[in-house]
């Protein structure tokens, strides 16, 4: 279908949707276009909503913000979330170095297609290109949290199970932003979802992760990222039973090559997200349903469930699960 064709969509989508107070704004510029472009490209349905930007707080002139001050957007199937049907699932996500909370919108859309579940995709410090603050991580997720309507609308249950997660330094501040770090989350999140999750100091290794964790990683190191600092690390400080990690085959491929910042729609200066790697997004989505429901659902998934869900992609996935220990 054409970009056309998804907003013709997403416009019969809002008109239907007249009693919930969640703000949705459709652009029209060329970053969201591609946006549009990347979900059609990836997914089967066009019933994909996101909410465009929105901000918390202020920053003055002089540089100093409110607390809480972030910034945000909301991506969920309206095919299955409505005020009627409210979504069960919240995913809280903080972006990476230099990203904003428009950038993941392929990855959103994969892990909320056919699901009762919300993707907040949040910038916890818009303006600055650093986004490894776990205390500014939780100024943000405890914002939310506690103002669930206001924020994300009477779409989403009051008592809706929360899932945490970001992709490089904001995946590094969601772990450091958690009770068993000393961080000021106010909730233990149901799970955590890294996608190749990079810090500071002693970094990933030197923390720890108990709830329920999905980690991605890679065999090749890209954008300066140390292989076991960053995905393998999360997964392996991770002490619950339920825990598993894609590990995505990079091989080097001059040019086209699948880097660390493809869980952006469009990546990063330093390693663009190539249309090849389209594909890692796909399987995230599969994974990602895999992984809540059995949070969720109490019933772990196998690790043979994870294995299929690679489909055709499987030679490019190494799949860690339970008690085995990742490696490169």
């Amino acid at each position: 279908r054409t970009i056309q064709d998804a907003s013709k969509t997403v416009s019969r989508a809002l008109r239907a949707k007249t009693s919930s107070s969640l703000p949705i704004i459709i652009s029209t510029s060329k970053e969201q276009q591609q946006h549009y472009k990347s979900i059609i490209n990836n997914m089967s349905t066009t019933n994909i909503i996101n909410s465009g930007a929105q901000s918390v707080g202020s920053t003055s002139i002089l540089g100093r913000s409110t607390k809480p001050r972030y910034d945000y957007q909301t991506t969920y199937d309206s095919s299955v979330v409505s005020d009627k049907s409210q979504a069960k699932v919240v995913i809280l996500f903080v972006v990476g170095t230099a990203m904003s909370c428009t950038a993941y919108a392929g990855l959103a859309a994969n892990c909320v297609a056919g699901q009762s579940t919300m993707f907040v995709t949040v910038d916890n410090s818009p303006g600055s290109i650093v986004k490894l603050s776990g205390e500014k991580t939780a100024e943000a997720f405890n914002d939310i949290q506690a103002n669930i309507k206001e924020r994300l609308g009477d779409i989403v249950s009051p008592s809706a199970t929360i899932f945490v997660g970001g992709h490089s330094a904001g995946g590094y501040s969601a772990i450091e932003a958690m009770q068993e770090n000393g961080g000021d989350l106010s909730f233990k999140p149901a799970g955590y979802m890294g996608c190749d999750p990079l810090g500071r100091g002693a970094g990933v290794p030197g923390l720890k992760i108990e709830c329920p964790t999905f980690a991605m990683g890679f065999t090749i190191q890209t954008c300066g990222v140390t292989l076991d600092q960053a995905g393998l690390a999360a997964y392996n400080i991770t002490s619950n039973s339920n825990r598993v990690m894609m590990q995505i085959i990079n091989l080097r491929n001059f040019g086209n090559q699948i880097t660390h910042c493809i869980f952006a729609s469009d990546g990063c200066p330093a390693c663009p997200s190539h249309d090849a790697g389209a594909w890692v997004r796909d399987v995230i989505g599969k994974f990602s349903t895999l992984f809540v429901d059995s949070v969720v659902k109490g019933k772990e998934a196998t690790k043979n469930q994870y294995e299929a869900a690679t489909g055709d992609k499987a030679s490019l996935v190494n799949v860690f699960y339970g008690a085995e220990p990742a490696t490169v």
